[in-house]
């Protein structure tokens, strides 16, 4: 049975939205069957970010990618250049990338 990206994330929460990034993690990671699944992560824009997610493949889209940088902490520099949609994916990944996890990154304050 293929991964399926669900529903984009709605909320604005960094408590919430994490915890939702780590279940659908935790819910690949058993589909897969493996011991563990790291994610990276590229932020782009709302439109880029829903044919990314359709198409299964970042190729070709303008995105910032990180392994590090969670979508619950962007940086306002990023957030505000518009790269504020994110794409959770497995890091060893290559296209046709699983789409782990996907929406509305929050902007840290500062």
């Amino acid at each position: 049975m293929s991964w399926v990206a669900g529903d984009q994330t709605t909320t604005q929460t960094p408590e919430l939205l994490g915890d939702i990034i780590e279940h659908r993690r935790t819910l690949y990671k058993n589909h897969c069957r493996a011991d563990d699944v790291t994610l990276s992560f590229a932020y782009m824009t709302e439109e880029s970010a829903a044919n990314a997610v359709s198409e299964r493949d970042i190729r070709g889209v303008i995105c910032s990618v990180s392994s590090v940088v969670y979508p619950i902490a962007l940086s306002a520099n990023t957030f505000d250049a518009g790269f504020n949609w994110y794409i959770a994916f497995p890091s060893n990944s290559s296209p046709p990338i699983d789409v782990v996890a996907w929406g509305k990154a929050i902007r840290v304050r500062e």
